[in-house]
This record gives C-alpha cells, structure tokens and sequence, in this order.
C-alpha cells in the first residue's frame, strides 16, 4: 500500500520501493484503467476504448469528468467552461504534460485534461516586490509566511535559464535516495558509468518534475533525464 503526496503514486518511485531496477532488467506496468480495458476484453470479447478523462486547472469554471473514449477531441470538454484571457491546454498535468490546442486531442498515455494562464505578462521590477502571491519554495518572496496559501500559478518562469547551483533543495523534493544534481550533470557529459553508479536505472523523467519547478536555474531537467534513459537504451542494444 501506498500513500502520500505526488510523486508518490508514480511508477518508478513504487518499482524502486518494491523491487529497484538493475542493468538489464525490465518491468511491465497498468494503470487502472487499462486493467478495465483488459478485463472487459476478456468478459465480452470487444476492445473498449472508453476513458474517464478529468479536465482541471484554475481556469476550468466548472471542472468534472468526461466519459468519452482515447484520444479524444477536447473542444466540447472546454467550449463554455473556461474563464476569458490567454490561457494553456495541457493534455496530462502541469507537471508531465503536454500542450494542445483548444481543438487538440487527449494524449494516449493521459486521462487528464489542465487548463492555467499562459503568464507571457511582463511584469515590472517583479523581483523587488514582496511578493505576497508568489509561490516560492526557497523563501525568496515573502508568501512563505503563509504555507496554507493557494496559488493561481501560470507559466511564467520568472527568468531565464541559468547556470546550474548546488542549492541542496532539490534533494527536498526527490523521491528517491539518489543524488539528483550529480545524476543530472552526468548525463550531460554522457557519462556511463556515473550514470549507472548515481541510480539511472531506477529514475524516469517525470520524477524530476518537482526538481524542474523549483529549480533556479530554469532548467529542462525531464528533458535532459530523457536523453540520458535513451542513451543508456542505445548502449544496451
């Protein structure tokens, strides 16, 4: 049994718990709505497509689920129930997803629909202001003094991309007993065996999703994770 705040529910951090993946090894996976697909195969005879997809986000006036099947085309789920302004669609969460238009279909692997701002407002000298509405996880603005505070985020990052800086935080929010920042610079250099020594094996890319977020240096840091997890799928085949 599992329990906890997200990543707690992703695949590799389960995999790690019960049985941490070695060089070679290979592990098969579901989500419980492929075990109904599977299951009502095996009782009819028929493949359903059938998918409960859930449109969220702070800009969704009205949110719920859809019945509707895979891949489905989201411009009745949104028609009417989004707030006026620029907005982003995302097929899949804030965290692992991917942007779609307002027309877009839903991912294969996704049974979530996201709508947040766009945030490509400039804002003027916003990094002298208090910030009482920010979020920040390294206390940056003063919103820290209220931890119960929800936030209306966007995408906005807030600067540019940086050189990256051993700040310790990253380790706060990464679920494994892995250095992240070593792991990170390794597969940069495309170093192999520091690669497979800093746990490479056990990660996948959407378990840096927090890292990404609160990273200073703006960092891509699933994409780099990605790159990595295929050169290593290059060196074993």
């Amino acid at each position: 049994k599992f329990s906890g705040p997200h990543p707690t529910g992703n695949v590799s951090v389960q995999a790690s718990k019960i049985s941490p993946i070695n060089k070679g090894e290979l592990i098969w996976y579901l989500y419980p709505q492929d075990v109904i697909t599977i299951g009502n195969f095996f009782l009819t005879g028929k493949v359903d497509f059938t998918r409960i997809i859930a449109l969220a986000g702070s800009e969704v006036l009205k949110p719920r689920y859809y019945k509707t099947v895979l891949g489905a085309c989201i411009k009745r789920m949104v028609d009417g129930n989004l707030t006026k302004g620029n907005n982003r669609t995302i097929s899949g969460n804030v965290l692992t997803g991917e942007k779609i238009e307002m027309d877009g279909f839903v991912g294969f692997y996704d049974s979530m629909v996201t709508v947040i701002p766009e945030g490509n407002e400039a804002e003027f000298f916003g990094w002298l202001l208090p910030g009482f509405n920010k979020f920040s996880f390294s206390k940056t603005f003063l919103s820290w003094m209220f931890p119960n505070r929800k936030y209306r985020l966007n995408t906005n990052l807030h600067g540019g991309h940086r050189s990256l800086v051993m700040t310790g935080k990253y380790e706060q929010v990464f679920p494994f007993d892995i250095y992240p920042m070593a792991l990170l610079k390794a597969i940069m250099v495309e170093d192999i065996d520091a690669m497979e020594n800093l746990g490479i094996y056990e990660i996948d890319a959407e378990d840096f999703a927090l890292c990404e977020v609160i990273d200073t240096s703006k960092t891509e840091m699933q994409s780099i994770v990605r790159k990595g997890l295929e050169l290593m799928r290059k060196e074993m085949s």
